[in-house]
């Protein structure tokens, strides 16, 4: 394991994102063949950015090439989501969806497994800053509310709505406005410092929308690249941590379309 963070993450095949998925995918096509996974990581683990998602997706889609399995878009995602169970302590196709197919990914049944693909809007872009705190993936979901009240579930389900109506008008502003959360981030809130400075810096630098990225500590802003500078979104939020002694760093983002091969041999 190379990149960064990767001090960090446990090279054991049945503790390793990478491991666990190439172990489940071998099993099941009844392979008995050895595999060596050189993992270079590009996102830090713990940053909220669905860094074990990226290398269990990347490990999916190579091993589906290597051995040529030919399997459906919907067993890659399924074989990856089995990979989270080393970070998350289950398996979960949130983030794997995304990966492989790139865009907006909806789960809209796990028995059996159903995923819609959403385009977004070309103007949309991310402003992102990943805080040099440490928030625990396990720690972050242990935080979460077990029973949610009739009015946030209310909410939740209504903002929700709002951020897939704003995909289907093809309105960033729409899409920013669904991005108000009334459980999940006021229950970790308290993890990260700073949160609502942030929040506040990135809506006054123009973003739509801007939420915990994640588990967190990331924070991501939705920003309609058209109307406003998606660079100086993310500096003002890094400009807000640094008011309350937190250093981070800042990225832009664009949608991307999902793990692919892109060497063989």
């Amino acid at each position: 394991v190379y990149g960064e963070g990767s001090g960090e993450i446990p090279t054991e095949p049945d503790k390793n994102t990478a491991g666990v998925v190439a172990m489940e995918m071998l099993k099941k096509a009844g392979e008995r063949c050895g595999l060596m996974i050189r993992v270079y990581k590009g996102i830090r683990p713990g940053s909220g950015l669905g860094s074990s998602a990226a290398s269990a997706a990347a490990t999916a889609v190579a091993i589906n090439d290597l051995l040529s399995l030919n399997l459906t878009l919907t067993q890659l995602i399924e074989a990856a989501a089995m990979g989270e169970i080393a970070s998350a302590g289950s398996p979960h196709a949130d983030n794997v969806s995304a990966a492989i197919l790139g865009d907006l990914t909806l789960i809209v049944a796990r028995e059996p497994l159903e995923v819609l693909r959403l385009k977004l809007p070309s103007n949309a872009e991310f402003a992102v800053v990943m805080p040099e705190i440490k928030v625990d993936t396990r720690l972050a979901r242990s935080v979460l509310p077990r029973q949610v009240s009739l009015s946030s579930m209310v909410h939740n389900i209504g903002r929700a709505a709002t951020f897939v109506a704003g995909i289907a008008l093809n309105s960033v502003e729409v899409m920013g406005k669904g991005m108000m959360d009334a459980v999940i981030e006021p229950a970790r809130a308290h993890l990260i410092p700073g949160l609502n400075r942030v929040k506040e810096a990135a809506l006054k630098a123009g973003a739509a929308g801007v939420s915990i990225s994640g588990a967190g500590p990331s924070i991501i802003a939705l920003v309609n690249s058209e109307k406003t500078s998606t660079k100086e979104v993310a500096l003002a939020m890094k400009d807000a941590f640094g008011e309350v002694g937190i250093r981070s760093r800042p990225l832009c983002a664009k949608p991307g379309g999902g793990a692919r091969i892109v060497r063989r041999g």
